[in-house]
């Protein structure tokens, strides 16, 4: 990035995307597997693998350069056929990287080399070794596919409110209208879309699970959840494990969400709580950001100097180039994300900004990613061990959110307040939302024979659990048959995901417990950990960043006081 700085960086809509030959990577694999396995001398093998990471990270570029010029426009035939492209390629050139990956392990001078490079690119080799093969392209393939049918729909979603057409991002102000009617109508307009889609999307996740399930079997492992866990690359913790997690959650924390409920009941002076209030936690409305959307990219460039000391900050130069889009718009993909172009070392920064309190905590958000792709860019040769596992990135991206308090004048003037107090409250609201989302899938992978009814009364019942104040009236048939979890794209695109979450949810909070006595070093242990980038596990990258596991319930019991504290509950 500081060349970047010094003014050598591309603007992003001049780099060119290329279709990446598979055929030419599948010949040149041949050759590195051969040079692998017969090479004794550590340097030759180690030229021989790096020259590889180099072809890695091409594809990847293309790859993550497609989908950003598909989500920036979904109405591109272009960029949609050349997903198709990568939903067959990309389980072709996972099996390539599992192969190369197994001919390190098996090189003559692989000690050598692990003196050399670290036991962490060994252990991915192990665990690619274990979770593609061959056997299981096509249900890769398949995998893709449904997994891109389910966001290209949501991506095309058209609303109907209001006398205006409107996609998901853009109905989302009117969810949490300060005008309760108005509310009830957007909800129930939401309703009524997912109900229309229910059997198509039934269907893609019926789908999802069989070929899931078929590809885990085939490896030999008993259901997909132990599948699941391997792609996570989950090498130092259980099921067992997040089951006490989740457990935890539901002691702790859950009884907080209800008594938050029924103090929104009374703060917004009504009868009974309806589902459509739950957005709403303010009589007035939520805090809305007093800067225009237009203004997001220089009031966040300015947030990241001044909490990081330095002009311009890295947003600012992204920004700059065209490595932002932050604002909602027509024939535009849902969600937000942060894409790493890995060829050029810039991270991409994707949302659908609409005007709402959830626009800062994206930015904040999918910053602290970015922060973490450019601190550990040149941490490792391999490309495998730029980033580390998901829930480890979700401590970068969120515990950015909560550094952020001090700062949110910058967003909000004399509103900051309320602000952290409305973020901090929809952070305690979403960890068991986001446990319930875990045990789901748990239910669904260790039971695959469910049928679409059975997973929909499984989720009902899980509501129950978790969110025990969720009230649909009698308007929202599609809610209240258990069908909000459709809602969820991780559980369609991304299985498993969803608890990492939770998990780095409790890390961050570590975090901002700490930045209330001392933020000089809360951000000292933040910058160990991005700067690790994937060179450990989660647990043991945490612990180097003097942050204590999740798995320990002291550290939950703690937190939840010191934000009960905060909140004044």
């Amino acid at each position: 990035m500081q060349d970047y700085l010094a003014g050598q960086m591309p603007d992003f809509k001049d780099i060119e995307y290329v279709r990446p030959s598979v055929e030419e990577l599948t010949e040149y694999v041949k050759e590195v597997r051969l040079k692998l396995m017969t090479c004794k001398d550590p340097e030759q093998a180690s030229d021989i693998i790096l020259e590889y990471e180099k072809k890695q990270s091409a594809f990847d570029t293309a790859y993550a350069l497609c989908n950003i010029l598909h989500d920036v426009d979904t109405s591109n035939d272009f960029y949609s056929d050349e997903l198709e492209f990568f939903d067959e390629a990309f389980a072709t050139v996972s099996e390539l990287s599992a192969a190369v990956l197994t001919s390190l392990l098996n090189c003559p001078c692989a000690d050598q080399l692990k003196e050399k490079y670290g036991e962490m690119i060994f252990k991915k080799a192990v665990n690619q070794k274990e979770t593609i093969s061959k056997e299981i392209i096509d249900d890769l393939t398949t995998e893709s596919s449904l997994e891109n049918d389910y966001s290209q729909i949501q991506s095309e979603a058209e609303i109907e409110f209001k006398g205006e057409t409107l996609n998901l991002s853009m109905l989302n102000p009117y969810l949490e209208s300060t005008d309760r009617k108005v509310r009830r109508e957007a909800h129930i307009a939401l309703d009524k879309y997912y109900q229309d889609k229910k059997e198509t999307f039934d269907k893609i996740y019926d789908d999802l699970v069989k070929v899931r399930t078929t590809a885990a079997r085939k490896l030999g492992y008993n259901n997909f959840t132990e599948l699941g866990y391997k792609r996570m690359e989950r090498y130092d913790y259980t099921p067992e494990m997040v089951k006490s997690f989740r457990d935890d959650i539901l002691k702790y924390i859950v009884p907080i969400t209800e008594q938050i409920r029924n103090l929104q009941k009374d703060r917004l002076d009504l009868e009974n709580l309806r589902y459509w209030d739950l957005p709403t936690l303010f009589k007035n409305g939520n805090p809305v950001p007093n800067v225009p959307g237009e203004g997001y990219e220089r009031v966040a460039g300015n947030f990241f100097s001044e909490i990081f000391g330095t002009v311009p900050s890295f947003f600012d130069v992204l920004s700059e180039h065209g490595f932002t889009d932050l604002l909602a718009r027509k024939n535009k993909s849902t969600g937000g994300y942060c894409m790493y172009l890995e060829d050029y070392a810039i991270p991409f920064i994707f949302m659908n900004g609409n005007g709402t309190a959830d626009d800062v905590a994206t930015i904040v958000h999918e910053g602290g990613h970015a922060y973490a792709a450019i601190k550990s860019a040149e941490v490792s040769p391999f490309v495998e061990c730029l980033s580390p596992t998901l829930e480890t990135c979700e401590i970068h991206s969120t515990a950015m959110e909560f550094l952020s308090y001090p700062y949110m004048n910058m967003f909000y003037g004399d509103k900051a307040s309320q602000y952290c107090e409305l973020h901090m409250t929809q952070a305690l609201l979403f960890m068991p939302y986001g446990c319930m989302v875990d045990e789901f899938q748990h239910i669904v992978y260790d039971n695959p024979e469910l049928t679409p009814e059975q997973r929909h009364e499984a989720w009902k019942e899980l509501e129950k659990k978790y969110q025990p104040f969720n009230d649909y009236g009698d308007k929202m048939p599609f809610h209240e048959m258990g069908g909000a979890w459709m809602k969820k794209d991780h559980i369609f695109t991304t299985p498993f995901y969803y608890i990492d979450y939770c998990l780095a949810h409790i890390c961050a909070l570590q975090l901002w417990d700490e930045s209330r006595k001392d933020m000089k070093s809360a951000l000292s242990k933040y910058n160990l950990l991005c700067e690790a980038g994937g060179t450990d596990t989660f647990l043991n990258l945490i612990t180097k960043a003097g942050l204590e596991s999740p798995f320990d319930t002291g550290v939950i019991k703690k937190l939840a006081y010191s934000i009960c504290s905060f909140l004044e509950l």
